[in-house]
């Protein structure tokens, strides 16, 4: 099914990201509160998300929306992180202000571009880690295993498969023998305590 409204298109994003969809008006505590839609994520990610369109709210009923749900929350007890994501013509500076003392706010604008979009909702979404490559690992463990020049790196590469227990006693026995006191030698280059 493909979003129409811009509303939709969020909720699509949201629902695909394991959002779940509250019925409206939003009920806190008792309180009724008139959202257009409203979420609410699964940790790690428990935001609650309320959705405002400029085309279909003032301003003045966004914030009041906002402000609303902010306070039932608070009366609640809440400790969950409230989102607004405002759809529409962006509001004025005055206004976004207003509204971020109540909630962490996402202006979306009309973005035709879904992966504008999903970047506008990242802060929401959950991480994707990059595609690894797998040539490329094998590439950097062949490296890592050829002949390295330095006796001392051959002996750590080998200790390796041990374990990191080996590497670190023995990094630990390298750095004391820089700082073990040597045996004092006369100026023959004998040691003193063998004549």
């Amino acid at each position: 099914m493909t979003a129409t409204t811009p509303i939709e298109r969020v909720a699509e994003v949201l629902e695909l990201a394991q959002f779940r969809r509250m019925p409206t008006p939003l009920e806190i505590g008792g309180l009724e509160i008139g959202a257009l839609a409203a979420f609410v994520g699964k940790p790690p990610s428990p935001d609650l998300v309320v959705i405002g369109d400029t085309l279909q709210q003032t301003p003045g009923a966004l914030q009041q929306t906002i402000e609303g749900v902010g306070r039932a929350l608070d009366m609640m007890g809440s400790r969950r992180p409230l989102t607004l994501v405002v759809v529409g013509p962006r509001p004025d500076s005055t206004a976004l202000t207003a509204l971020a003392r109540h909630a962490r706010v996402l202006a979306v604008g009309e973005l035709a571009d879904e992966s504008a979009l999903a970047n506008w909702l990242a802060v929401l979404l959950p991480l994707t880690p990059p595609k690894t490559n797998a040539g490329r690992a094998e590439a950097a463990i062949a490296t890592l295993l050829a002949e390295p020049a330095d006796p001392l790196v051959q002996e750590f590469v080998a200790l390796a498969a041990q374990g990191k227990d080996s590497v670190a006693t023995h990094l630990a026995e390298a750095i004391d023998e820089l700082f073990l006191p040597t045996e004092p030698t006369d100026e023959g280059g004998t040691d003193a305590t063998s004549s």
